[in-house]
């Protein structure tokens, strides 16, 4: 009965949270997860309530420095993003009024110019998109590979491969025949 009382005790112990005493390097340690797994955000406010604590740790002024840093670049993209979203959306706008202006032209007409501004899909795939190329470029920064990267090693990976033939031993031959010594 003592035993099982220490055994919940302990656990009970185990499951309380560890913000009764934080110290330095325990705020730096939970802003440097959150900035590994991409949590901007949640990795800033960790480390500014921990500067709140601790304001003359070099660590946190450094990860603070370069959450900030980070952040920043990441609101800027997204502006950037936003702004493309709406350029995009003004050039879309524009054609179509283009083509409610001009109704009376054939349909088959139509067609032919989508058809001859639409390159084919084996010019889809030599020329990516710029937007393609930006996504190729934040996949290399962040050291992953792109799709087509991935199967052009696949591919080179599949070429080098060979198949294994298999020979059985074989079996030591006896001398039954005598040498001929001339």
């Amino acid at each position: 009965m003592k035993s099982r009382f220490l055994l919940s005790l302990s656990l009970l112990w185990l499951a309380l949270p560890r913000g009764f005493a934080q110290d330095a390097a325990d705020f730096f340690h939970g802003g440097a997860v959150n900035y590994l797994s991409n949590n901007i955000p949640k990795a800033l406010e960790v480390v500014t309530n921990g500067r709140a604590l601790f304001p003359d740790d070099t660590k946190l002024k450094k990860l603070e420095e370069l959450l900030k840093q980070q952040n920043q670049q990441q609101q800027q993209q997204q502006q950037k993003q936003i702004e493309e979203k709406n350029q995009q959306q003004k050039q879309d706008s524009q054609s179509e009024q283009q083509k409610q202006q001009q109704p009376n032209q054939s349909k088959p007409e139509d067609q032919q110019k989508q058809e001859q501004q639409q390159p084919k899909p084996s010019e889809q795939e030599e020329k990516p998109s710029s937007d393609e190329q930006k996504r190729e470029a934040q996949a290399m920064a962040a050291g992953q590979m792109t799709p087509q990267q991935a199967k052009q090693l696949m591919d080179s990976v599949k070429n080098d491969e060979r198949l294994l033939i298999f020979k059985p031993e074989q079996k030591a031959r006896s001398r039954e025949r005598p040498l001929k010594d001339w």
